[in-house]
């Protein structure tokens, strides 16, 4: 089953509704009710998502994003909650498990199946010709001149975010409400990280440059 999703939820009917919908517009889902079952789920069903509620009967569901990491690190998650998350569990959770977004209860579903869909199936290769050279992004593969480099997907919507404003600055809250969907102060460390990481990776092409313009944001630009 491709479109595996593990749905982690002990509410017995919001998780019945959440099952039922996501299965009659396409998709597979198994259902755990406690963090302990999902990560047995996981391990034999390997599933090509998570949607996670925070508070679960048995244990943190932060934790039980942990514990998923160790085994897939890949696995894209998906957080649920009912109440109100602080400002670490935010950054921590963007920051550390990689999370994809989350999720505020009471959930609309058309858009909790939109955000799942669309990350099981990216869009299309983007490609950018700059001067002599060729930019390819495709999923989390970033290709340019032939030399192949991966990015998580946040680092990669920042990246996107940059070449459309190639060699013009980005204000830093633009990147946040463009790839977040939301400019809290929480997220700047966030960001930073992928920016730093995004540099990092740029480093093997000598004609590209990623700046940090202080007090503003950051500019792409080639030479």
């Amino acid at each position: 089953m491709d479109d595996l999703i593990l749905l982690i939820e002990d509410d017995a009917e919001f998780g019945e509704t959440v099952k039922d919908y996501f299965t009659s517009n396409g998709l597979s889902v198994i259902w755990a009710k406690d963090g302990e079952s999902g990560i047995v789920f996981l391990k034999k069903a390997k599933p090509r998502l998570v949607l996670l509620d925070v508070q679960l009967p048995d244990r943190n569901g932060f934790d039980v994003a942990t514990e998923i990491q160790k085994i897939n690190n890949n696995i894209p998650l998906i957080f649920m909650t009912g109440t109100a998350l602080a400002e670490e569990d935010f950054t921590n959770a963007y920051q550390n498990l990689y999370a994809k977004n989350y999720l505020e209860k009471p959930i609309k579903l058309p858009v909790a199946l939109a955000q799942v869909k669309s990350i099981l199936y990216p869009p299309s290769a983007k490609i950018y010709t700059i001067k002599n050279s060729q930019i390819t992004i495709e999923g989390q593969q970033v290709t340019i001149d032939n030399q192949e480099f991966t990015l998580r997907d946040k680092e990669i919507q920042v990246l996107l975010v940059l070449l459309d404003n190639i060699n013009h600055t980005v204000d830093r809250n633009n990147i946040l409400r463009e790839v977040w969907k939301n400019d809290e102060p929480y997220l700047e460390t966030t960001l930073n990280t992928c920016i730093s990481r995004i540099k990092k990776e740029l480093k093997k092409f000598p004609f590209i440059k990623l700046r940090t313009i202080y007090g503003r944001g950051y500019k792409l630009s080639v030479k």
